[in-house]
């Protein structure tokens, strides 16, 4: 089911870029920037951690880093990003709370007015904090934090998104693709679908969740003066999650699952700075969601994060440029 759901996104996403001719902005509006090859490196906080909770014992499992960095790369209507958190953003303290590899891949089509995201993101290595025995209370001291290295998380997302205005340039607020030369904004609507696992091989437990939200967006960018520019943004999105949970006993697996209506708000404000070579900027961004309290797993339901981002045009090498000619010959999107 999941790898027919995946397949339906990218053909879908395919067959309705196809249809799109050559992206028709108004330049006075838009600067775009076809012949350069954008660099960029990012810094951001967005590592979620949650909590298990049932009538006797709760307890917070977290990351052994609270920063991850990513590089990525995009040319005309494509972006790749690899994240990855690097040993030395860890805390001081890993021999006590264990190490965490985190992964991400990250690929992004822009196509007229039409985005299509596809991302991995896959974190390994987790403590335990906060943990409450109402039956025998136990403070941890820092000798007593429990390891949970085998404790991973994978998680599959695919976002499809529209802009209703062509004097709005979402490329300039994502990845810096294109220059806003005049205020704008937009309504975009979006359709995002999530797969989670959650696995525990030391203690049995498995955890998978499936969900879909539909988003009603509105994004502005004002411009500063000709290179600096401010961004808000405002997205209510409403869906369905369906749980699964699997836990390993003496007797065999005890299965639990559920389903929910999941309602949520996120924000987003930045500020950058965006000439025709070098680019930089900061956005801080805002979630919150409302789930049920009977779940075991709790997530959190309100978090915040930020991104630093700092990146360098380049002129395109002929063999990309030639490359992407002839997929756009071959496929005039």
């Amino acid at each position: 089911m999941f790898k027919k759901i995946t397949l339906f996104i990218i053909l879908f996403s395919y067959f309705s870029f196809s249809q799109n001719s050559e992206d028709d902005y108004s330049f006075e509006y838009i600067e775009t920037m076809n012949n350069k090859l954008n660099m960029k490196f990012e810094l951001d906080n967005d590592i979620q951690s949650f909590r298990f909770d049932d009538e006797i014992i709760s307890y917070t499992v977290k990351p052994n880093t609270g920063l991850r960095t990513s590089i990525s790369a995009n040319y005309r209507f494509l972006t790749l990003r690899v994240g990855y958190s690097p040993k030395f953003l860890e805390d001081s303290n890993s021999e006590l709370r264990g190490n965490t590899k985190i992964f991400k891949i990250n690929m992004t089509l822009f196509m007229k007015n039409w985005m299509q995201t596809l991302e991995y993101n896959s974190t390994k290595g987790y403590y335990v904090d906060d943990y409450e025995d109402t039956s025998h209370p136990v403070t941890f001291n820092n000798d007593e934090i429990t390891i949970l290295p085998d404790l991973g998380t994978k998680t599959f997302t695919a976002t499809t998104a529209y802009k209703f205005n062509n004097n709005f340039s979402f490329k300039a607020i994502y990845n810096q693709y294109e220059i806003q030369r005049k205020n704008a904004g937009s309504f975009i609507p979006s359709f995002t679908y999530t797969y989670f696992t959650l696995s525990n091989k030391s203690t049995g437990q498995d955890l998978k969740i499936s969900g879909a939200v539909l988003s009603a967006s509105y994004f502005y960018t004002f411009v500063i003066n000709k290179k600096w520019y401010s961004s808000l943004g405002l997205s209510p999105g409403l869906g369905m999650e369906f749980n699964k949970l699997n836990t390993l006993v003496d007797d065999g697996f005890i299965k639990t699952s559920n389903h929910e209506l999941i309602f949520n708000i996120n924000s987003h404000i930045g500020l950058g700075y965006n000439s025709k070579s070098f680019f930089a900027g900061l956005a801080l961004k805002g979630i919150a969601t409302t789930r049920t309290d009977n779940s075991v797993i709790k997530f959190d339901t309100q978090r915040s994060s930020f991104i630093l981002f700092v990146g360098y045009r380049f002129h395109s090498p002929k063999f990309l440029k030639d490359s992407f000619d002839w997929v756009e010959d071959k496929n005039p999107f």
